[in-house]
């Protein structure tokens, strides 16, 4: 039998009882650990509560191809948007402007401007530091795949997005995601991501904001950039 070790058993429950206290709002609170779920999906993830959000906002960097006349709101995507339909943002100006050099710098402007932006992502899923948020957004995915194959239809990117958006994001409160958007196929093949290669280790974040209520101070940032 192990002998009783106080600092042990202490460090345990502090671990155990603190991991979220910077967490302010929830989302959905599952009384005794109940289930989360799709309806008419099997297996579903169980969680405690689902917490959303520890920072209530940051800075966003959202790039578009050159105007000659400033936008006065950013634009929402809603083609080949891989988490749904909505405003995205960087997070990091450096990846904003390879975002700019390859996506919207091959427009007809051959240019393109950074916009700056505060963004509430109070309720927002943060799959990138939080582990409860990333388990529920996989296993969420999953259930959404499982629900398409059991009735043998096609699964595709819109599908999923549409799917969880109108039975999943918006029945738990969520109003966007924060994301790990992984670095692959840049148009500039003598830029370097990693040193090491296959190896990835610094993230590239991105941030999708469902509704433009959670948009502020959007302003010109840098102009004309090449």
């Amino acid at each position: 039998m192990r002998r009783p070790c106080f600092f042990y058993d202490f460090f345990l429950f502090v671990q155990k009882n603190v991991y979220f206290c910077g967490v302010k709002k929830f989302v959905r609170m599952a009384k005794n650990k109940s289930k989360i779920g799709l309806k008419g999906i099997s297996p579903n993830v169980t969680v405690s509560e689902l917490l959303i959000g520890s920072k209530k906002t940051v800075t966003g960097y959202h790039v578009q191809e050159y105007r000659p006349t400033e936008l006065t709101k950013p634009i929402k995507s809603f083609v080949n948007t891989w988490l749904g339909v909505g405003f995205y943002f960087w997070i990091e100006m450096t990846y904003a402007h390879y975002w700019g050099q390859d996506k919207k710098s091959s427009s007809r402007s051959q240019s393109y401007d950074v916009y700056k932006a505060k963004l509430n992502i109070e309720n927002c899923l943060n799959t990138v530091f939080n582990e409860e948020h990333y388990l529920f957004f996989k296993a969420m995915i999953k259930e959404a795949i499982m629900y398409f194959k059991n009735r043998k239809m096609p699964v595709t990117l819109e599908k999923i997005n549409d799917y969880l958006t109108e039975h999943v994001w918006a029945k738990h409160g969520i109003e966007g995601i924060i994301f790990d958007d992984k670095p692959t196929n840049p148009k500039n093949k003598n830029r370097i991501y990693s040193e090491i290669p296959d190896l990835y280790y610094d993230k590239r974040i991105q941030i999708v904001i469902f509704d433009v209520k959670n948009i502020s101070n959007f302003e010109l940032y840098l102009e004309d950039q090449q």
